[in-house]
């Protein structure tokens, strides 16, 4: 009968424990809280806990809470020292440290930009660069095409001059050959003049002495 209520006693204590919901609370403003074995002040003293500092309550008794901390540890604090929402000073802290990141962030970003800034004026100077090479190597085409029509029209012009040489000589051949036929001819025509020239000096003679002959004897 005895163990019988022991344990009866022991569930009582433990259903407001059971049935407490654990909620997030912050140490006040206070320079910090006394944190003790038990629910009131003649209880020792466990630890000094900071002010804004993060607990988890975990049970209550006659205004005092049964706190969790972060590293484990539980005792029991003052609840009228607790508060729902961060202390001003951890608030502070924190807009502090938010702000010290944001500055952070901002010089990174400030020196991102400014990095940024200088790659876009080499990519800049070798985009100018590029347009000049560019700019160079079309009037290089453009010479080079200039040049190429220049050969083309050399060599059409060599090929003519060679036509031109064979026909040239083609004419001088031909000139060649008439200038031999000519000769011929006045060959042919002197050789015709010296032979007409001594057969006529051949009869011319003979002709003279019949002429005379005829004409002695007709005298007698």
């Amino acid at each position: 009968m005895s163990r019988f209520v022991a344990v009866l006693f022991a569930l009582v204590l433990l259903v407001p424990t059971l049935g407490y919901a654990q909620q997030t609370r912050y140490i006040s403003d206070e320079l910090s809280l006394d944190m003790r074995a038990g629910p009131g002040n003649q209880y020792r003293i466990q630890r000094m806990v900071p002010a804004g500092t993060r607990v988890q309550v975990v049970d209550q008794d006659s205004g005092w809470s049964r706190v969790r901390l972060g590293d484990g540890a539980e005792g029991w604090v003052l609840s009228r020292l607790l508060s729902g929402e961060p202390s001003a000073r951890s608030q502070l802290s924190g807009a502090q440290s938010s702000l010290a990141e944001a500055q952070d962030e901002n010089s990174q970003l400030r020196e991102s930009l400014a990095e940024a800034e200088t790659r876009i004026d080499e990519l800049e100077a070798v985009l100018a660069e590029t347009s000049s090479e560019r700019d160079t190597l079309e009037q290089r085409m453009e010479q080079a095409s200039r040049g190429l029509q220049l050969h083309e029209e050399n060599e059409e012009l060599k090929k003519e001059v060679i036509d031109l040489r064979r026909e040239i000589q083609d004419l001088s051949q031909e000139t060649e050959r008439l200038r031999d036929s000519n000769d011929q001819r006045w060959f042919i025509v002197g050789s015709g003049v010296l032979a007409f020239g001594i057969i006529m000096g051949l009869i011319l003679p003979r002709l003279r002495v019949r002429r005379r002959n005829s004409w002695g004897s007709g005298g007698l």
